[in-house]
């Protein structure tokens, strides 16, 4: 959780090379949880992981109708609406640099016209352009760089249906191709591009895999931060930092670097599977999975030439 305003004066935004708050926008199953090792391990940064998701599914402002209004509203992140996920983020630590890692369709609500803000930032203003739920006057502040990762469909969309199935220990137990997250992410990064002026660092999970130290020491370039080559190595005593999410990370929690344990391969998703649901490798996908891969082609080819050519 970041400090409060009242406690949020830090150095960090004195330097604009060195945003006080680097966001990375992801899908799901698009190893952005090597990110969050990677900058775990570096001590100077506090780290959140998917914040915005507690207000997406849980929160009484939620979008997505994955857990029952019961569940939700017992949950822990009732009240935790958008306006308080959102300071959480942007909030400038006092004494550290934050690293969020999110997707960025916790952000957005398809089914509302442009320029429509979540209830609790009722009052605010935005500009008619802005897909978010969050006021573009928070969503752009000076401190605040956003960067994307994006992986192949053919890749994400099955890793992500294996986790998602009746008694998955995620707590998924259905897949819902509407949570794959590639058109937010190209309406978010085209938002911000425009807003801007200048396109987002996006950085390919494939070419991370394949030159981890030169995709890595990119990005740090682009986002401030120094890079070095420990960076790409951890260990595994980060269990307690993805416990909300549990079941979605082992892999990256008993990994010991980039691309290590599973650099092709999700081991993940068949290890969290019991044996009933596990995928053989020649099993052809299902006409669902082929239908998603291929809705989520276009977007993804269009972010991935904005890429990053390390």
């Amino acid at each position: 959780m970041a400090a409060d305003a009242s406690t949020s004066t830090s150095s960090a935004t004195a330097d604009p090379a060195r945003p006080a708050t680097v966001i990375l926008w992801s899908h799901p199953r698009s190893c952005s949880t090597m990110f969050e090792m990677m900058f775990l391990g570096k001590g100077d940064f506090n780290v959140l992981h998917e914040p915005m998701g507690e207000s997406w599914y849980y929160s009484k402002e939620r979008v997505h109708q994955r857990f029952s209004q019961e569940t939700c509203e017992k949950s822990e992140h009732w009240n935790y609406t958008y306006d308080k996920a959102w300071k959480d983020v942007s909030t400038p630590h006092p004494t550290k640099r934050t690293f969020s890692k999110d997707m960025a369709s916790y952000i957005i609500n398809t089914s509302l016209p442009l320029g429509t803000v979540a209830p609790s930032y009722e009052g605010t203003p935005t500009t008619p352009t802005n897909p978010t739920l969050i006021p573009t006057s928070e969503l752009l502040q000076p401190h605040i760089v956003h960067t994307f990762l994006i992986r192949h469909p053919r890749r994400a969309v099955p890793s992500y249906a294996r986790l998602c199935y009746p008694g998955a220990k995620t707590g998924f137990d259905y897949f819902d191709p509407s949570e794959m997250g590639y058109a937010e992410s190209r309406r978010l990064f085209d938002f911000i591009r425009e807003a801007t002026g200048q396109a987002p660092h996006i950085v390919q999970a494939e070419t991370l895999l394949q030159e981890p130290k030169k995709v890595v020491s990119e990005y740090c370039k682009a986002v401030g931060v120094d890079f070095n080559e420990d960076m790409l190595e951890w260990n595994s005593a980060t269990r307690d930092h993805f416990a909300k999410w549990k079941g979605w990370h082992e892999d990256a929690e008993q990994s010991t670097g980039v691309g290590r344990r599973s650099p092709s391969v999700d081991s993940n998703s068949d290890k969290a599977a019991p044996a009933a649901h596990k995928p053989k490798e020649d099993k052809p996908l299902s006409d669902e999975l082929l239908k998603t891969i291929e809705a989520n082609l276009e977007d993804y080819e269009y972010l991935r030439s904005f890429a990053s050519k390390a």
